[in-house]
């Protein structure tokens, strides 16, 4: 009886255009991640890309608004609130939630600021020769800071950098660390911090 070979899947690149809801201009980043990514890599890279901290919980939804997340001592139902129970997102990829071009699915981060990442699959590659993945190639404007208070409380913030007048200037001037420009975005050191996660 011959033996049948395991077929060898071919490694592919998961092209994303990733972009901040409900914000406008657009704040956005365009990665290059390996096809078998799993989610929680895909969650550090995200926090690598837009200059978060780590600091707040996340998770990821699909089209079918299934959740996947970090499980906390291994219960899932706590965290769904009635809902399909939370996945291990250790255990899926970014091909599981968005397997071809076009698919769409969600990463928010932070469930008090709620800040939701909408995130497209622009199209699945062979991985370039010699190139290293993860990479960000591209992307526009500085993300707001950990902890302002989602969209609303980053609008405040900006209004009140841009006015010297605004009684709040001095105080949250100091709070980004003396100065912050949202339309800044510096595509070399992204991609170096993308590139070190591991």
């Amino acid at each position: 009886m011959a033996i049948r070979k395991k077929t060898a899947v071919k490694a592919s690149i998961h092209v994303l255009h990733v972009e901040l809801a409900d914000i406008s201009p657009a704040i956005w980043r365009e990665l290059h991640v390996r096809s078998d990514t799993p989610l929680s890599k895909l969650h550090n890279i995200l926090q690598a890309a837009f200059g978060w901290t780590h600091s707040h919980m996340h998770m990821f939804e699909d089209i079918s608004r299934q959740q996947y997340g970090q499980l906390i001592d291994g219960d899932a139902d706590d965290f769904s609130a009635g809902g399909p129970p939370l996945l291990d997102e250790r255990k899926y990829t970014v091909a599981d939630i968005g397997p071809r071009a076009r698919s769409v699915f969600g990463y928010i981060y932070d469930f008090g600021d709620d800040w939701v990442h909408r995130i497209r699959v622009k199209k699945v590659q062979p991985p370039e020769v010699g190139k290293r993945y993860p990479t960000c190639t591209a992307g526009a404007r500085a993300a707001p800071p950990d902890d302002c208070g989602g969209v609303p409380g980053y609008e405040d913030l900006l209004e009140a950098l841009r006015d010297p007048e605004h009684e709040e200037h001095e105080e949250l001037l100091e709070w980004v660390g003396g100065s912050f420009n949202p339309e800044a975005f510096d595509l070399k050191a992204t991609d170096k911090a993308v590139r070190a996660v591991k």
